[in-house]
């Protein structure tokens, strides 16, 4: 797959939060439907360390969690929704700090709002192309931002 032109113009655009530069994925390797996507954010610099595993042990979080900086997930590879949903809450509670882009040919359409941020901060439709995987890497970070922002506000204890 070429590389998209788009990850080159949002490294140079001032306005984007900075893209990240190591990115788990977790997914089956080699034969995911991230393959390509993996091999162009490579392509680009961007250090991927691939993670073939459905349930993550909390050891993980604890020694690699915070070595990343976005987490690409394979929904499709870990099961139905629900285990899509309590891999996502699983992510958010032991990694608060992880940025989440899920992707799955079982959603009815992407979507880049904060609807879904109980679990992740974006939701891509597979197959999903170059493009649309590099514009959601700066939209992730900054939805990301809004849910941590929104979580600690939540948690503010009231002053007297």
């Amino acid at each position: 797959m070429p590389d998209t032109p788009l990850l080159p113009r949002l490294r140079q655009d001032p306005a984007m939060p900075p893209l990240p530069a190591r990115i788990v994925a977790f997914c089956q390797s080699p034969g995911s439907p991230l393959d390509r996507h993996i091999a162009m954010l490579i392509g680009q610099g961007i250090h991927v360390t691939i993670v073939p595993l459905r349930h993550v042990p909390l050891e993980w979080f604890d020694r690699y969690a915070t070595s990343h900086d976005l987490a690409l997930v394979d929904a499709d590879f870990l099961g139905d929704k629900f285990a899509m949903i309590d891999f996502g809450m699983r992510l958010r509670r032991y990694s608060p700090g992880l940025p989440v882009i899920m992707l799955s040919s079982r959603v009815a359409a992407s979507d880049r709002s904060t609807e879904r941020m109980a679990f992740c901060d974006i939701t891509l439709r597979l197959p999903a192309d170059g493009d649309d995987v590099a514009a959601a890497l700066p939209l992730a970070m900054e939805n990301h931002a809004y849910w941590r922002d929104s979580r600690d506000a939540a948690r503010a204890m009231p002053r007297a």
